[in-house]
This record gives C-alpha cells, sequence and structure tokens, in this order.
C-alpha cells in the first residue's frame, strides 16, 4: 500500500470508560480509564507504529528494524505491513507466547534475544543506519519522530478538564513521557503518576529519592512489557513526572495479578498485567490518602488481557456432569455469589 493517506486503521480516540463499581467499593466519586486496548492490534503502541511508518516512508527506508517484548512487535509489523515495508523484530525470548503469536501473520523476521540492554539497542542503532532500516524502538532515544504519535493520548485526557492525576504502568519511559507532553500541550494540569512493578523501578525509585539515577543492575519481576532495568527515557520521565508534581509508585507483581482480576470481575474490562499495575499503584495511592475522594484520577489501561494469557493456561476438566445435574450447580453459583432469587 505504501501511500502515508491510507496508513491509519483507526487508532486513537480511545474512550474514557468509567469504574463506577471499584470507585464506589474504593471510596471515589469517580475514576477513568482510558481505554488504550482498543486499538487495532489491542494496545496504544499503534498510535506510534503508525507515525513510525509515516516516517520510514518520508525518509525512503528499506524497511524497519526493532526490538519488542510483544505489544510493539505486533503494532510495527501491523502498520509496516500497510506500509508496504518489511520489518525485522529482535524478540525477547520470555515474551508471553500469545504476544509472539500475534506477530507472526505479519511475516516479519523474528530474531529471538536473550537479552536487549543499552549496549544491543546501539548496536541495533548502528545496524539500522548501515542498511537504511528505521529503528522502531519505542523511546525518545532511539525514535523520536514515531514517539509524537503516543502524545495524543495526553491531548484527548486533557479534554477531560476535570481530571487530576494519570496512571501509566512505566518501563522505558517513552509512554509516560509522551501522555505528559500531550497533556501538558492540552492545558491540564493533571499530576502524571509513574506506576512500576517493584522488582523493577528505576525511574519510581529515582523520584521518590533512593537512588540518584534511573538505572538499576538488575530486573525479576514477570509483568511483561515493563522489565527495563536500564530504560531509555528514564531521565526524561523524571523530568516530567517531578514537572507535573507528580510521584512514583511500586507495586508487586502478585498486586497486579490480583487487580487484573479484579477489575474483570467488577468491571468486564481484561487487560493486560502492566495495566492492572497502573491501577493497583492508584489503590495504594488510594488507601494512603495522597488521592482523595474528591480527586478524579484516570489509569492508562495500555492493552488487552488477551496480549498474555500466561496466568490462565487452559486445562482439560477433570470431572464432567450430566445435565440432570446442572441445575443444583447453578443454584450454588449464585449463592455463592449472593444472588438472590
Amino acid at each position: 500500500m505504501n501511500t502515508t493517506e491510507n496508513l491509519s486503521m483507526g487508532e486513537g480516540n480511545t474512550p474514557l470508560v468509567s469504574l463506577p463499581t471499584l470507585a464506589r467499593k474504593w471510596g471515589m466519586q469517580k475514576i477513568w480509564a482510558k481505554a488504550e486496548y482498543l486499538n487495532p492490534t489491542g494496545s496504544y503502541k499503534d498510535r506510534i507504529a503508525r507515525t513510525t511508518m509515516l516516517e520510514a516512508l518520508s525518509q525512503g527506508c528499506r524497511g524497519w528494524l526493532g526490538t519488542s517484548s510483544g505489544n510493539g512487535g505486533a503494532a510495527m509489523s501491523a502498520y509496516g505491513a500497510r506500509a508496504g515495508l518489511p520489518g525485522i523484530l529482535c524478540i525477547i525470548a520470555t515474551a508471553p507466547a500469545e504476544k509472539v503469536a500475534s506477530i507472526k501473520p505479519y511475516g516479519v523476521l523474528m530474531i529471538p534475544m536473550l537479552d536487549l540492554g543499552p549496549s544491543d539497542m546501539l548496536a541495533l542503532k548502528k545496524i539500522a543506519e548501515e542498511e537504511n532500516l528505521l529503528l522502531t524502538i519505542t523511546a525518545y532515544a532511539f525514535n523520536p519522530e514515531g514517539m509524537k504519535g503516543a502524545e495524543s493520548i495526553g491531548e484527548e485526557i486533557s479534554t477531560h478538564g476535570s481530571v487530576s492525576h494519570v496512571y501509566l504502568p512505566t518501563g522505558g519511559g517513552g509512554l509516560l513521557v509522551a501522555t505528559a507532553i500531550g497533556l501538558a500541550r492540552g492545558g491540564s494540569a493533571a499530576k502524571v503518576i509513574c506506576a512500576q512493578p517493584d522488582e523493577c523501578s528505576p525511574i519510581a525509585q529515582t523520584v521518590m529519592g533512593t537512588i540518584a539515577q534511573p538505572n538499576i543492575s538488575t530486573c525479576t519481576t514477570k509483568i511483561s512489557g515493563l522489565q527495563l532495568a536500564n530504560p531509555p527515557d528514564g531521565d526524561l520521565a523524571v523530568e516530567k513526572i517531578n514537572a507535573s508534581n507528580g510521584w512514583g509508585v511500586r507495586v508487586t507483581d502478585e498486586a497486579a495479578w490480583q487487580m487484573q482480576d479484579i477489575l474483570a470481575r467488577e468491571e468486564g474490562v481484561f487487560v493486560e498485567p502492566a495495566a492492572a499495575l497502573a491501577l493497583t499503584g492508584l489503590y495504594q495511592d488510594i488507601q494512603s490518602g495522597k488521592v482523595t475522594s474528591s480527586d478524579e484520577p484516570v489509569v492508562v489501561l495500555t492493552g488487552s488481557g488477551l496480549k498474555d494469557m500466561t496466568r490462565y493456561k487452559p486445562t482439560s476438566p477433570s470431572i464432567s456432569f450430566d445435565i440432570g445435574q446442572v441445575g443444583k450447580l447453578v443454584k450454588e453459583s449464585l449463592s455463592t455469589k449472593g444472588v438472590s432469587e
């Protein structure tokens, strides 16, 4: 297709979805969710992929070269195919199977990698330059033009004038920086809150003052997409958080997984663990009093729960029932859920 007019697949302009049940249970008047899981390939990275491929076409690149734990790879592969640009993707070997599977239909070359640290990214930058490929890493440090696509998240949130806080799951820092830029451009005074896994929180720890620079030696979190010990946009993220009078919050993997289930069961919204981690950060801040009932926070729900089904692997039933037993089981289920006749 490779024409700039036809690259869009309906990305962006995602709704703010209210979370009334959780708001009531947590003593809040309103809680909002930015539904980025509704983008074409199921995550906010579609916004970045479109602007990235526009840049590749404008530069006359032969194709693109990127890294991914899954979401970015699917987005770049889809929009790369639409642009008629071949892609090569270095993907973390531990990426969830569902994310890897969602990339395969697009026919890009996937290269499994044991690690993708700062030195690896610099090496990829050199390869991209030598081969006339656009480097599609989703960070301002490597792909500043492409990252502009995510700034619309903040601009869209800013049209909802009463937003007090914006909670963002944070790995490399690019999403947070882009959202903060968009919020400022839209005139919003919302505080930007960085939610990171407890076991991989270099940006949050820097904002908290427990470390001097946003880099740590190791990351042991299992939350896909947030496993960056040396975030490429870490310094810029710290700057944006402080400028908004925001802060950092650390969340355990277990708490994020629990919140993933709570959100699905209470509000009918199924998101990836990284998105649930940001909501957990908000819950913790409500409990501690940092966010009050009169505030109106937004949580950016970055991707669909179908992106990472690791916790929900299907199992064969160990026992089966006949139709005569179904009525009893239905009554028991409704009773345990407190549903009256």
